[in-house]
């Protein structure tokens, strides 16, 4: 059989001996002393890339998200948020277990929770005293994973942002993939994510660095976040491993987004000949309609594409750096068989 075709998923990064060899040691220190030159490079870089007073490198998306909540709410406090984003679609236990947070997660009609939306779920629950859970934090997603790596509007972030300001509420964005996003609109980071008060950011999805995650918001946020991190036992000693190469990666943010956003398209328009979109293909993620997922996608793997059973009726192909087009051309051809 040929070589395997992965579009299982974008965090299939594999760390290249071109990555290690590109490190300089001399700067790997222990970050628990605040002493990792490539970690705090990597901190400031992000920092001003999206347009935040500081950033902290954190070892997954998912400990950053919770982190980022807990750092805008405290126990027994409310998260406004949409059924399908990633904190409520696999974090949710995490959330109540991890920060004692409450979930008010409203179905959406097309998978973006808008301002007038989150305006009807805060309303939905009793409100007339704090003796009832208070909403402190609307959190939005993008690209968003759930609905087909759609993009979060710009326009639409900046009503939820009046919503937040008149309600006293914080903005969190879960922007695992959200440089994705940037590249399909052609918007700076910073200007894209300025409503938000927090964001989130994955290094081993959208730019193929094999590990973390960086967190970005105001500076004492972050101080705050140090502190969480520690309980969570994200603080790790010679990150900067991990670090340098993230670094090296963010780099070239924008070549690698924008292929794989066009590789994605690419393989939108082949697949659609012969399958149901489900979605709009916006950033790198493909969706299709399909009667039994697992079962195709086993008929798959046996063809040497492996593709993630989204939910029973739904097959996922994601992009990546780890496929060419030309694997990509012979994996379309395969897909197309098969359907």
């Amino acid at each position: 059989m040929p070589d395997i075709i992965d579009l299982r998923s974008d965090t299939l990064t594999r760390v290249s001996k071109r990555d290690v060899e590109a490190l300089d040691f001399a700067k790997i220190g222990d970050d628990c002393y605040g002493e990792d030159r490539y970690v705090r490079e990597l901190e400031a870089y992000c920092a001003e890339l999206f347009g935040k007073e500081a950033a902290l490198f954190m070892p997954s998306g998912t400990m950053s998200n919770q982190v980022g909540l807990r750092c805008l709410a405290a126990p027994g406090d409310e998260i406004v948020t949409e059924v399908g984003y990633h904190i409520s679609f696999f974090e949710s236990s995490a959330v109540s277990a991890n920060s004692g947070l409450v979930l008010n997660a409203y179905h959406s009609r097309n998978g973006v929770l808008t301002a007038d939306e989150a305006r009807i779920a805060i309303h939905a629950k009793a409100r007339w005293s704090s003796l009832y859970a208070v909403p402190k934090v609307v959190a939005i997603e993008s690209s968003i994973n759930s609905y087909g790596g759609i993009v979060y509007p710009v326009d639409e972030m900046l009503r939820v942002r009046a919503l937040c300001d008149e309600m006293g509420l914080s903005l969190y964005l879960d922007g695992a993939r959200v440089l994705n996003a940037c590249s399909h609109l052609d918007l700076s980071p910073a200007r894209y994510a300025r409503p938000a008060d927090m964001l989130n950011f994955c290094f081993s999805k959208g730019v193929g660095a094999p590990f973390g995650s960086i967190l970005a918001g105001p500076a004492h946020k972050i101080e705050a976040a140090k502190i969480f991190r520690k309980w969570q036992g994200g603080s790790l000693h010679q990150s900067g491993l991990m670090a340098g190469v993230a670094l090296d990666k963010m780099r070239h943010w924008q070549q690698v987004t924008q292929q794989d956003n066009d590789n994605a398209a690419w393989l939108g328009r082949r697949l659609g000949e012969a399958a149901r979109l489900k979605y709009p293909v916006e950033t790198n993620m493909v969706f299709i309609e399909a009667a039994d997922a697992k079962a195709a996608a086993a008929r798959l793997a046996e063809r040497g594409v492996l593709a993630l059973a989204w939910k029973p009726d739904l097959l996922r192909f994601t992009c990546s750096s780890l496929v060419t087009r030309r694997e990509l051309e012979r994996a379309a051809d395969i897909i197309r068989a098969s359907l």
